[in-house]
Order: C-alpha cells, then structure tokens, then sequence
C-alpha cells in the first residue's frame, strides 16, 4: 500500500509538472506570437496601385532602393537585408511580395507580374530610377524588374540570389513536404525550432554548422534576429508555397540586362548554389562578382565588406 501511494504521489506531481511547463509554453508562445503581430502592423505601409494594394516598408533617406525580400521573408526582412548591405544613405522601399504577410496573391501571381507591381509601387510612391537589390528568393523578380523596366533600374544588385532553378525530383518534393514545410506551416511548430534548435533551422536555411560554430557574437545576433523576423510564420506559408512553385528558366535573356549589375555569393551557401552567383555574373553584361568563400547563405561575417563594395559600385552609377 505504501508502495502504491509512493507511485501515486509521484504520478500526480509529475502530472503537475506537465501541467505548469505547458501552460508556461503557452504563455511564452503567446506572448511572442502578439509581440509579432504588433511588429508587423506596426511597420507596415499599403497603397492601391492599378496593380493591386501592395503592403511595404520604407526607412531612410537619400537614393531610392527596392530591396526584395527571400523566402520567409516580407517587407521586415527586406528592410534588414536593405541596412546590412546598403547603411544608413538610401532610402529603402521593402515591399512584401506575393502572398507574404499582408501582400495579396493576385491571379496572376507570375514573376512578371510582381515585377510590374514593383513598377506600381514606385508610380504611387513617386520614385523613377532606383537600386534594385534582390536577396534569395526576391532575386527572379529582381532580374525581371531590370529586364521589363530598364529605365527605371539604376542599378541591380545579386545578394545570395536565384538566377535559375532546377526541375524538383518526386523524392526532393516529398522531402520538402515531410521535412521543412511541416515546420514552417505552424506558428507554433516554427516557434518551437527556433526556441529549442536554432542552429539546426539555420542550417535548413543555408549556414552552415562550420559558420555557426565560427560565429562573433555579433554574427549570432543577426542571425537570430533574422529567424525571429520570420515570425508570425503563417503570415508567410502561402508566399513560401507560391515560392516553391516558381520555375526559373536558365534561358532567361539575362544578356539584355542594361544596368550596372552587382553580384554577390558565398561559396558555402548550402541553400541557394553557388553556381546560381555564376551564372548572373557570366550572363549579365559587365557584372561585378564578389566571390565569398565563407558567409553562408546570410553572408555572415562579410557586410562590412560587401557594404565598401557596394558604396564604391553605386558611387560608379551615380546611385549615390
């Protein structure tokens, strides 16, 4: 008897224990899910455009620059992405693009389609000429905005950017679908990763483990602020879907491009190839290539000097 009162007890208070780590998950949860919300209205700008209402952020003053957030990004991200690389002396627009945050996805949800909405963007905002920087996943829009508005592209910029995709095989598909897709599509299940394995989701995302175990304190902020910035995730599943589905041609008439065009890529980024830097930097007339041999797919460790790069490339084409 004493025995089974020994086991009762134990039960009931483990059964406790349970009771109040989950509702302080929940709590904590909850509490940065709101926090996330908040940042995002807060930050947020829309605009009718004949193109739709577009959803964007803007900070800063000086030259126009569209900088055009990657996978599981928006306007957030791309503000991030626009000071990290560019500083203080642009004035950067981040819109959201298709289907992230509160970006619609329109019937025509096409890359030529969201290059066109970038156009639609700048008309209502008044801006003619501007940097166009496309990171990751943004890069096939950027590269369509440089071939459809030649007149309005300063110059482009190629920042750990898809130049082309290949044909995804059923058993890649099914990874993506049973792997990151099912992280990802919950608030909570992203949450969870991002409190609990950082580094293993950053590694999903294109850092290596050698770059995370050679990380500055500094480099790891920024890295974690850039998954915190994925927050709230489901504001951003449908873009990242739509992404998935996008096919790039190597075809492209990437020749045609006029503008000044900058590349940079890291050798290690395990999310978009290296060979995706090549390929912009042969197809595109004159382009610059700064080739990085370490970084990741975040170039961590080398804003500094992707940002001198930078300053000298726009200062050449009157960006400045």
């Amino acid at each position: 008897m004493k025995r089974k009162r020994i086991f009762r007890l134990f039960a009931s208070g483990l059964l406790i224990i349970l009771v109040i780590s989950s509702a302080l998950i929940y709590v904590r949860y909850s509490g940065d899910m709101r926090a996330a919300e908040a940042r995002v209205t807060a930050g947020r700008r829309s605009v009718k455009t004949p193109c739709g209402l577009i959803e964007y952020g803007e900070q800063g003053e000086g030259f126009p620059a569209l900088v055009i957030h990657g996978a599981g990004g928006g306007y957030d991200q791309g503000l991030l992405i626009g000071e990290l690389l560019l500083g203080q002396d642009y004035r950067i627009i981040s819109p959201s693009r298709f289907g992230y945050l509160g970006a619609e996805t329109p019937a025509d949800s096409s890359i030529e389609a969201q290059a066109d909405a970038y156009a639609c963007l700048l008309d209502a905002l008044g801006v003619e000429r501007t940097v166009v920087l496309g990171f990751s996943a943004g890069g096939p829009s950027a590269l369509q905005f440089a071939l459809r508005h030649p007149q309005r592209t300063q110059a482009l910029i190629m920042a750990s950017a898809i130049s082309y995709t290949e044909p995804l095989s059923d058993e890649g598909r099914r990874r993506l679908e049973s792997g990151i897709n099912r992280i990802i599509g919950s608030n909570f299940f992203y949450w969870a990763m991002e409190s609990v394995a950082p580094g293993e989701f950053l590694a999903l995302i294109g850092v290596p483990k050698d770059v995370q175990r050679t990380m500055s304190q500094e480099q790891a902020d920024l890295a974690a602020l850039t998954l915190e910035l994925m927050h709230p995730m489901s504001r951003r599943f449908p873009g990242i879907l739509l992404d998935q589905t996008r096919q790039v041609p190597r075809d492209w008439p990437l020749n045609q491009i006029s503008a000044p065009a900058f590349v940079v890529h890291a050798r290690d980024d395990t999310l978009v190839p290296f060979s995706n830097g090549e390929h912009s930097a042969t197809e595109i007339p004159g382009a610059q290539f700064l080739q990085l041999e370490a970084g990741g797919h975040l170039l961590l460790g080398q804003t500094d000097e992707i940002r001198h790069r930078l300053t000298a490339f726009l200062k050449a084409t009157g960006a400045r």
